[in-house]
This record gives structure tokens, C-alpha cells and sequence, in this order.
């Protein structure tokens, strides 16, 4: 049901000093460090510039990339298997294009909606660039045959091999066609969800409608701008870490708050600092006390609706904090990614906030569940861990 294709991409010569994190995730501090150099992908994908101009300077990194020789095109069409290891964590998966018609299908499935401000901003930046540089996190449903391809491929001498974020990043080269078309017939009757990546994926397809209606052109063209650069993993090599919430203030004192979660919860007092141990079990950290909140009734009227993101802002966030809108609201904001229980309470012993949620992280076969479904997850529901590099591969949409 998904139509995928090998690429024939730019790819950086030194990836370890090009390569960054995604660009929705790096810091300030992080950004000011990386634009000290010129050879960082920072400056295409978190420019300097207000306005238009930011997009100006974003074409004219890009261009730099190709005049200095820091980026080169492989002259043959290609995949790419592409991996992270530690010694605590690995997953790899493959890097080619997804037709995008199959995102206008609904063959790459979301589970998130998009915001106006930064798929326009997304949108701009492809318009004006006319490559992408980030990877979309897609996720199959595991496939014996796809990954005994994949190992195959890695038994070959890899691209590049570095270590950059704690990892080791390997990527692995394939170009014979054999190969690749036995991937294009594997992938052909199933459907990948996207795991990280929502905006990326959604401005993508913003693109290929603009330029379908610009240049006439057949829906199902080999141009490269038909095409998603995605990373396409197993969902059995997904590590989700949950994505938890801390709450400046409190409307209300902490005894009203907690005879109100009592109403839904039952709620354990815990002396130490802890992490859920499961599904439907919540851990807050209230003006320096540990709670342990574990939901009464369990029944649902959906697999969303059973989620700890959902409970928790269906049954506390809004009805109990007015937050409506998490995403909007200036009395929360997100922490994913940490997962020390002791480095959480900080949020609220060290930096003046009177709540951490610390939740049970969502399980990739829920997601796909909900996904199938039609439905929709709260906003930040999911941290996907490692984080995948921007960099490593870049889809220039013209050539």
C-alpha cells in the first residue's frame, strides 16, 4: 500500500561536524555553539533572519553546502540502512522516499494534528530551499523478510561510521536493484505510520500539491519532490520514553487539588522519587511529595481514551486546571526524553514549579492501533528515543 523508491541524495562529507539533531529539539545554547562553525547543517536548518530573509539564508546555506563541498550527490540510485548503537540501547531502520501520494491516501498514517504556525513555517522553508534535511520517523509493522534484508545490506562495508550524541551512528550504502526492488514488493501491501515528524511529513505534502497544480504534472511522476525522505524502522526496534507535563501553578491549594484526583484516582503518598510501572498508573510530584495515582475505573470507550496522556487531560488538565489547550496554555509545558525520577522532582524542588506528571510511556502497538483507527492523541503524547540525525541524508527536490 506504500510505494517506496531508492534516492539519489546529497550526503555530507563529514557527517559528524554536518550532522545535528532535529531542529525542533535543539536548544538556544545548542544553536549559538553549532553556528560558530561553518560546516554545520544549523545554519539550513535553524537560520539566522527574520521574516523572509530567514528562508533567503536558508537557500544561500544550502547553496554554500554544494560550492564548499561539504554535501556531494551519489551518482546512483540508492537506500540506505542507518543505525544507532550504544551500549544501553540500538535500533536502526532503512532511508529511502515514500510517495507522498500514499500520505494523501492515507497509507502513511498520522496520529497527530498539525499547527498552523510551524507546518507554514515548514512550508516556507521547502519552498524556498527546495530540499529536505530532516528525517521523518515512520514506523512498519515488523516484517521478517524486511529486516532479514536489512542485515543483509549491513553485511557490506559501511558509508560512514561516528559518534555524536552519546551514539554510535552507522550508515550503510545499498544500490543494487535486486535488493531495492525486493523492498519496493515488501513494502507495497502495508501502511507505515509516522512516529516523529508530523510537521516535516505535512509541509512535504503541502509541496507536491503546490507543484502538482504549477506544473500539470501526472500525481504519480518520478520527480523528486513525489517523494518523503523518511527513516523506516520495525516497530519491534521503537523505544518510546514518555513525554511528561509540569505545571507552573496551581489554581487551587494542593489539598483541593488532591480531593478532586481522589474523585478519579486512588492516590498512594510514596516516599521516594519513582517512575510508573505501568499502564494507568501515574506518578506526580506535588510541592516536594511523590504521589501514586492509579485510575479506578478502566473501563474505555476508546484505545485513546485509555492512555495516561488522555486520562491525565481529559480527567485532571482540563476539567480540574483549566488547561484546555495544552499546547497553547502558558501554565505547562513538556519534558520528554529524561528518565530519572530524581532529576524530574528538580522541576519542582530547584525551579519554582509547583507540579511534575511523570507518566507511563505509550506503547507503539497503541499508537498504531489508534492511528488504524482514524483517531487522534493528545499533543505530546510520545518521546521517541534516540532522537534520528538531520543531515545524514539530504532529498533535494529538483534533481
Amino acid at each position: 500500500m506504500v510505494i517506496v523508491s531508492p534516492l539519489k541524495p546529497f550526503i555530507p562529507i563529514n557527517p559528524e561536524e554536518f550532522c545535528t539533531n532535529p531542529y525542533d529539539i535543539i536548544s538556544k545554547h545548542e544553536e549559538q555553539e553549532l553556528k560558530k562553525t561553518s560546516n554545520s547543517l544549523i545554519h539550513l536548518i535553524l537560520p539566522d533572519g527574520e521574516g523572509n530573509k530567514l528562508y533567503e539564508n536558508a537557500a544561500k546555506a544550502y547553496n554554500d553546502f554544494k560550492v564548499k563541498k561539504l554535501i556531494e550527490q551519489e551518482n546512483s540510485p540508492s537506500i540506505f540502512v542507518y543505525r544507532q548503537e550504544s551500549a544501553y540501547f540500538s535500533h536502526q531502520g532503512l532511508i529511502m522516499g515514500i510517495a507522498l501520494k500514499d500520505y494523501e491516501d492515507g497509507n502513511i498514517v498520522k496520529h497527530e494534528h498539525t499547527r498552523e504556525k510551524p507546518l507554514k513555517d515548514r512550508t516556507n522553508h521547502i519552498i524556498k530551499t527546495k530540499v529536505a534535511a530532516g528525517l521523518v520517523w515512520t514506523v512498519f509493522k515488523e516484517d521478517k523478510k524486511i529486516n532479514n534484508l536489512i542485515d543483509q545490506i549491513k553485511e557490506t562495508k559501511p558509508k560512514f561510521k561516528f559518534k555524536k550524541y552519546g551514539y554510535e551512528h552507522i550508515l550503510w550504502q545499498e544500490t543494487d536493484s535486486n535488493i531495492i526492488s525486493k523492498l519496493v514488493v515488501l513494502f507495497k501491501n502495508r501502511k507505515v505510520y509516522i512516529a516523529d515528524g508530523h510537521h516535516r511529513a505535512a509541509s512535504a505534502a503541502e509541496y507536491r500539491r503546490m507543484e502538482l497544480k504549477s506544473s500539470k504534472k501526472d500525481k504519480i511522476s518520478e520527480d523528486p519532490w513525489q517523494f518523503l525522505l523518511a527513516y523506516i524502522a520495525s516497530d519491534d526496534q521503537i523505544r518510546i520514553l514518555p513525554y511528561n507535563r509540569v505545571i507552573k501553578k496551581l489554581p487551587l491549594s494542593e489539598s483541593e487539588f488532591l480531593n478532586k484526583i481522589e474523585q478519579i484516582f486512588s492516590v498512594e503518598v510514596m516516599e521516594n522519587a519513582f517512575n510508573p510501572k505501568e499502564k494507568n498508573e501515574i506518578a506526580l510530584c506535588l510541592k516536594n511529595k511523590w504521589y501514586k495515582l492509579t485510575v479506578k475505573d478502566k473501563k474505555f470507550n476508546s484505545k485513546r481514551d485509555s492512555l495516561d496522556v488522555a486520562i491525565l487531560q481529559d480527567q485532571i488538565l482540563k476539567p480540574i486546571l483549566n488547561i484546555i489547550d495544552p499546547r497553547a496554555d502558558d501554565n505547562i509545558f513538556f519534558v520528554g526524553g529524561i528518565k530519572d525520577p530524581k532529576e524530574m522532582e528538580k522541576y519542582v524542588t530547584e525551579r519554582g514549579n509547583d507540579l511534575f506528571v511523570n507518566l507511563y510511556p505509550v506503547d507503539i502497538r497503541d499508537l498504531e492501533s489508534i492511528a488504524d483507527e482514524g483517531g487522534v492523541m493528545p499533543p505530546k503524547s510520545t518521546w521517541f528515543d534516540p532522537k534520528v540525525l538531520s543531515g545524514l541524508i539530504l532529498h533535494d527536490l529538483r534533481e
